[in-house]
């Protein structure tokens, strides 16, 4: 079966319902092309985790197949970013933190301050990236997280976050120099086998797209502070016209 995700066309053969039932929405019955071909063995299942914990075979499935698309993605401009990404107004924002910081309550604050309507939560925990003609675009991708929230679907990439929690709202953009510690702790590197490539894209990626730093609480204020801070530069260069 072929399904359509951050615009490449990948003919996966999945083992298990679950990884089945993931990439339903991503389905493409009229692929004009196959790019990538996925077949995952044993020994790519037996390689996910750490060997400690014990991890069901169709997530290990489903972990190895996203390793595989990443590492296709790499090669062709594109790449993973552990982050939430929001369309608002036709833009895209992405908001990035360790694992309990509080990604998922921020983008909930979004569509609690601009209404549920008008902000599409693109993806919850692991969108792609990718660098098309000098622009950043973010994409839904299955692999999103235990809320489950994605749409198949591409924003252009206007702003990038990082949360850190807060008792008062308060947003300040950053230099590149600020932000590449905080970005090379958020995207996949270690099992890259193109150091280089990962290193150019992150470049590409924040010098097209404006970085900020965002204290926020759990008031949807945090929402309009968040964004009053980031629109005017997100009307910059990545914006589609």
């Amino acid at each position: 079966m072929v399904y359509q995700i951050a615009g490449f066309y990948i003919d996966i053969e999945p083992q298990y319902r679950k990884l089945e039932r993931m990439c339903e929405t991503y389905r493409c019955d009229s692929a004009p092309r196959v790019d990538l071909c996925v077949r995952v063995t044993a020994s790519d299942m037996q390689a996910e985790g750490d060997g400690t914990a014990v991890i069901p075979n169709e997530e290990r499935e489903s972990l190895a197949v996203y390793r595989k698309i990443c590492a296709y993605a790499l090669a062709h401009d594109a790449f993973l970013m552990h982050c939430a990404v929001i369309e608002y107004e036709g833009r895209g924002y992405a908001f990035s933190a360790p694992s309990g910081t509080g990604k998922t309550t921020h983008i909930r604050l979004w569509q609690k301050a601009f209404g549920e309507d008008k902000v599409t939560i693109v993806n919850g925990d692991k969108p792609i990236l990718r660098a098309i003609d000098g622009k950043i675009y973010a994409y839904g991708t299955p692999w999103c997280g235990k809320e489950g929230y994605n749409v198949n679907t591409r924003v252009p990439l206007c702003g990038l976050c990082f949360l850190k929690r807060g008792t008062e709202n308060g947003i300040r953009r950053i230099s590149a120099e600020e932000a590449v510690p905080k970005l090379f702790g958020q995207i996949m590197v270690s099992d890259s086998t193109n150091l280089a490539r990962q290193m150019e894209l992150a470049d590409a990626l924040i010098q097209a797209v404006p970085c900020y730093l965002l204290f926020c609480t759990i008031n949807p204020e945090a929402a309009h502070v968040a964004y009053d801070g980031m629109k005017a530069h997100g009307k910059e260069g990545n914006a589609d016209a």
